[in-house]
């Protein structure tokens, strides 16, 4: 008997007014098309892939990025940040912040992001972030292949970015250019933690187990 990790559908979930107010706070256009990623900066998560993207799309006002979270690798992100000039440009770093305020930051953002550097064995992962995105109804984009990216594939909830910063810029900007698409995406992320993550419908299958 397999249960997966889960989605908590009242804590995560879309959220209009969330959505502005956070937005509001950023100063982030309604219509822009906000990309989180939230967790750890450490060595196996490559947060510095989402960096170049944001220097691959600077001249795309359509994009923001946000970057929440701590690790090994903060200071060298804000660096890398700064040394390709989008950092309080197109792409904003802040230090965690606690789990209660998580679920404003997710319902603000058009694209959840879940990154690891290129190591097969962690195309595995179950992390909290992946669910936490399907949760709150956002289009989730991962960099790497596996059981994830199969589900997104057949579910249309997201998609997988390519490891070539050039190919992941034009995957995001042909996304740009059907805005249907993400919304689909978002309805089908949301739809997909109901239907197969939903946290209380799998602590019940494991009572009966």
């Amino acid at each position: 008997t397999e249960i997966s990790n889960s989605s908590d559908l009242e804590v995560f979930r879309p959220d209009l007014l969330s959505r502005k107010s956070f937005r509001e706070q950023l100063c982030i256009k309604n219509d822009q098309i906000l990309v989180v990623y939230a967790g750890t900066f450490g060595r196996i998560n490559g947060v510095d892939y989402l960096v170049k993207l944001a220097a691959q799309l600077s001249n795309d006002d359509r994009f923001y990025f946000l970057l929440l979270g701590d690790g090994y690798e903060y200071s060298k992100i804000v660096n890398l940040a700064k040394s390709l000039g989008v950092l309080n440009s197109n792409l904003s770093i802040m230090p965690s912040v606690p789990k209660s305020e998580m679920p404003k930051v997710l319902a603000a953002a058009d694209i959840a992001t879940s990154l690891f550097i290129p190591l097969k064995a962690m195309e595995s992962n179950s992390a909290n972030k992946f669910f936490d995105g399907l949760a709150s109804g956002s289009c989730m984009a991962i960099n790497y292949g596996g059981w994830q990216a199969d589900l997104l594939s057949k579910s249309g909830a997201g998609i997988q970015l390519s490891t070539d910063i050039n190919l992941a810029a034009q995957q995001f900007c042909e996304l740009a250019d059907n805005s249907d698409r993400i919304l689909q995406a978002k309805t089908a992320a949301r739809r997909l933690a109901v239907q197969c993550f939903a946290r209380d419908k799998l602590a019940h299958k494991f009572e009966h187990v």
